[in-house]
């Protein structure tokens, strides 16, 4: 855990420009920095934004990494054309460079965790050194650099527990869509309704929410949609993070602050569809199983499928007798709670995503017929629900 805090910064600036303070190109670069290697490559880590082959040739400064001394710590900071991340590490530090990120981060992993090593850089190059080894990386001009992303005016903003926060992100991410022409589908969108704050995602087919309740509202409408690759490294900033973090929001982009990373990112430029109204309606049948045990029923079905087949489709049909689970001319009876009956189909990979979504020991699921969409939802845990188009039976 870093002790060393970030100070997020919200001031209005065209993200990838150069500020009026770095154009000259007579600024000198000089640092020096020691400190952890392990240390140093979990924060590198944390900073890393995914950056296209295509720019990164175009621009290189796009794969840098900005090391800048901020009292104790040092500051670790990375934009592309889609976001920023500033993160820190403690250091003892002096001035700043620009180094290649992916180079350097790849060169830390590899050194002992324990190891104190020194980095020291001018405009002909940085050396990394470790006892009696060293190593060299080309420096990137600190005038080339695009500007870090300012959110501008804040139009919404809300604070929540580090953990809450990262699975409004992790949990409903499976239903995002892989096709990129769907950009709308593309990501996480988060909207409050009612007294909740809402995190949906979709792909046309299958869709998921998971809410938490809300004491101040982030985003009115549907516009607020963070695409799937920043939602990736927003769980990864959230997944060791603790105490809370605040959501912030204007017109066009998103932010993430918490006590040791600040993240600003671009929104997808488009307004989700209100999926709530498409899932709505009586479910009069349902059946409650053993969440564990239809898992190891679906891995089963898994194991001996036919990859020759392309649509691997499940049936299932609940009554009186329990849940039995049909594909491909393979059958497993599981012990269940029905009402009603039913028989229903859905894709294996997708009913193996739904029942991996839910994290109570049981799970139910609940359709008005065969040809109805399907509800999945966790008994002990209201916040969640995630909702499937069936295939047909016949």
């Amino acid at each position: 855990m870093l002790s060393c805090s970030i100070e997020a910064r919200h001031a209005s600036s065209a993200p990838g420009a150069i500020s009026s303070s770095r154009r000259s190109r007579a600024a000198k670069m000089a640092g020096l920095i020691k400190t952890l290697s392990g240390s140093l490559a979990a924060a590198l880590g944390l900073a890393a934004l995914p950056v296209r082959e295509r720019e990164s040739q175009r621009t290189p400064a796009l794969g840098a990494v900005r090391l800048t001394a901020n009292g104790d710590c040092l500051s670790v900071a990375a934009t592309s054309i889609d976001g920023s991340i500033r993160t820190g590490v403690e250091a003892s530090a002096e001035g700043e460079m620009a180094v290649p990120l992916e180079r350097l981060s790849s060169l830390v992993r590899h050194l002992p965790a324990d190891a104190e090593i020194t980095i020291a850089a001018d405009d002909k190059g940085a050396t990394i050194s470790l006892g009696r080894s060293r190593f060299r990386l080309p420096v990137i001009p600190l005038v080339d650099l695009p500007q870090m992303f300012g959110l501008g005016e804040i139009t919404g903003a809300i604070e929540l527990e580090a953990k809450i926060a990262r699975d409004l992100f992790a949990r409903p991410a499976f239903a995002i869509t892989q096709e990129e022409a769907r950009y709308v589908f593309r990501g996480i969108c988060l909207y409050n309704a009612a007294t909740n704050l809402v995190a949906g995602a979709s792909d046309g087919v299958r869709a998921c929410f998971v809410c938490t309740p809300a004491a101040t509202s982030l985003s009115v409408d549907r516009s607020l949609i963070v695409h799937c690759d920043v939602a990736k490294i927003i769980v990864r900033l959230l997944t060791n993070a603790t105490g809370k973090v605040v959501l912030r929001r204007s017109d066009r982009l998103f932010g993430l602050d918490g006590a040791n990373f600040a993240l600003a990112t671009k929104l997808i430029d488009a307004t989700f569809p209100d999926c709530e109204r498409a899932t709505a309606g009586e479910r009069p049948n349902s059946v409650l199983v053993d969440r564990t045990t239809l898992s190891e029923s679906l891995a089963r079905f898994k194991a001996v499928a036919d990859p020759l087949v392309k649509t691997q489709r499940v049936i299932l049909r609940w009554g009186a007798d329990g849940l039995r689970l049909n594909s491909h001319d393979n059958v497993e009876d599981l012990t269940a709670e029905a009402v009603g009956d039913a028989v229903t189909a859905i894709q294996l990979p997708h009913l193996l995503d739904l029942v991996g979504s839910v994290r109570g020991d049981s799970i139910r699921l609940a359709t008005k017929d065969a040809d109805s969409i399907i509800a999945v939802t966790d008994p002990d845990d209201a916040s969640f629900a995630a909702f499937q188009s069936s295939l047909r039976v016949g």
